[in-house]
């Protein structure tokens, strides 16, 4: 039971309940987890096409400005300045084009990985709707019942500690009643020793009978002693290997009670629910590494597509300059300056056009930055999270398992002790019962002792030899029950039996 205790403990099962139901929220959030990068990526769907869509607004602009590039030099007849001027537009204008194409590139990346992380999603909102709020919810209702159990272990370790303070006390009582016996049966060899020296204090005649008689009765009181002693000690410990019998019967009960629930029922519906979790939890992981690949690309995107814009609006200003140079040599230019300027005016609006559509890009790409700054918000939350929620449920797992392991052995292990010891404790117990037996013995024995020798008077001698005789039978003790007994029987003016001096290895010390 103390290892069932300690595998259940706050440190360990306790840390199992609090992953449990950490595991359970994530799952519930993860519909609302889901839909909210969903529409992140749709947002980022909608930007990329936007920038598409001003892209290829300016790529259309920078050929129709190449086109005025071109109606320049006929205009101007070959006229060198003017040449001069074109070149130098059409020079920018071809980087203007290089820079476009850079854009075309990275926003085709950009949707690609907004393809990738939409399909997952996809999978991933499939999946979730198979197992949510079903799962989470069992898995909640795992985690408190196993944190009921965890009360009803705390409580089953105060009850076992309370069994074992009753029990230890009576154990103390039993040990020492059972010295019982040994105690007897010294008290017994005395007598026959004490016997013999009556037997030979006379030689080959009987001894006295006033000495008979009395050292007879003496025998006889030390028998009835003995057997009272038996008797007390007998009832003593029975009654407290009966008092053992509820205890045991207790701790039996608490043994088969976590045998059979122990944390075995967590166990199964953990094992049914941990195959769709985990398959969950891996289309969750799959969306959380590209979604957090999409941060990196974002970021890479927008700061790629910041440089090129910065770049292409240089150009426009140039263009602008180009248009604005254009003009003023128009003036010196008479009929072919004319129709040079009709065109230069041209390159000034779409000039102007350029510049309202870079303006464009700016505000869109500023709306992709906010995108990238809520799913960095939304990494910085699971990286907060901690563990994968697969290695947080298979590490509760494995704690209840071995909990229940732990449980099963004491099942098996502990059952068939307090079994083996319930039958243990009748069986002494029947035994005991039948000592009643000896105690008539010793009845018998004392009374047939206390009547063999009919009373006689005492004489001289038979006082010298019983003076004699007495102290040599009260070295013999080794109880201070036979002392008392002694000291009644002793004559006038004898001194009584002082107790032996033993060695402290001496098990009759002990008496």
């Amino acid at each position: 039971l103390d290892g069932v205790v300690a595998a259940l403990d706050e440190r360990t099962a306790g840390v199992a309940v609090t992953d449990l139901r950490r595991v359970a929220d994530a799952l519930t959030a993860l519909p609302a987890r889901q839909a909210g990068r969903a529409g992140r990526m749709a947002a980022v769907g909608r930007i990329s096409r936007a920038l598409s869509d001003h892209v290829l607004d300016m790529h259309q602009t920078l050929r129709v400005l190449n086109i005025y590039g071109v109606n320049i030099k006929i205009a101007a007849s070959g006229a060198d300045q003017f040449v001069d001027f074109v070149e130098g537009m059409a020079t920018k204008l071809s980087v203007g084009e290089g820079e476009l194409a850079g854009f075309i590139a990275q926003l085709k990346d950009l949707m690609r990985s907004v393809a990738d992380v939409q399909q997952a999603d996809r999978l991933l909102a499939a999946e979730s709707a198979t197992v949510v709020p079903e799962i989470p919810a069992r898995l909640a209702g795992d985690a408190a019942a196993l944190a009921a159990h965890l009360a009803g272990v705390a409580v089953v370790a105060r009850t076992v500690a309370d069994i074992a303070r009753r029990v230890q006390g009576k154990v103390a009582v039993v040990l020492g009643a059972m010295q019982v016996g040994d105690s007897t049966r010294q008290r017994l060899e005395h007598v026959v020793a004490a016997l013999q020296l009556l037997e030979a204090c006379g030689g080959d005649a009987p001894p006295d009978p006033a000495v008979a008689g009395h050292i007879d009765r003496l025998l006889a009181a030390q028998i009835e002693g003995a057997r009272d002693d038996f008797a007390r000690d007998t009832a003593a410990m029975l009654a407290s290997l009966a008092d053992l019998v509820p205890e045991t019967d207790q701790l039996l009960a608490l043994i088969v009670e976590q045998g059979d629930g122990g944390g075995r029922d967590f166990l199964d519906r953990l094992e049914r629910g941990i195959a769709d979790v985990e398959r969950v939890t891996g289309r969750l992981r799959d969306a959380e590494r590209q979604s957090t690949a999409m941060v990196g690309i974002i970021t890479d995107t927008v700061a790629g597509l910041t440089r090129r814009l910065a770049k292409v609006q240089r150009i426009r200003l140039q263009v602008q300059d180009i248009a604005t140079n254009t003009r003023l040599l128009c003036r010196r230019h008479g009929t072919i300056g004319k129709a040079v300027a009709v065109i230069a005016v041209e390159v000034d609006v779409y000039a102007c056009r350029l510049a309202g559509t870079t303006e464009c890009v700016a505000r869109v790409i500023a709306d992709l930055k906010a995108v990238e700054a809520a799913l960095l918000d939304a990494a910085d939350a699971q990286a907060s999270d901690g563990r994968d929620m697969g290695d947080t449920l298979a590490a509760a797992l494995a704690v209840v398992r071995d909990a229940c392991q732990r449980t099963g052995l004491v099942s098996m292990e502990g059952s068939d002790d307090a079994r083996h010891l319930g039958a243990l404790l009748m069986a002494t117990m029947q035994e005991l019962e039948r000592e009643d037996a000896v105690t008539a013995a010793l009845g018998r024995a004392a009374g047939t002792l206390a009547g063999r020798t009919p009373p006689a008077p005492m004489t001289p001698g038979a006082e010298a030899t019983l003076r004699e005789l007495l102290p040599r039978i009260g070295a013999m003790y080794t109880m201070a029950q036979e002392r008392t007994i002694h000291a009644a029987f002793l004559l006038p003016g004898m001194d009584g039996v002082g107790a032996p001096v033993v060695d402290d290895d001496d098990d009759d010390g002990l008496f």
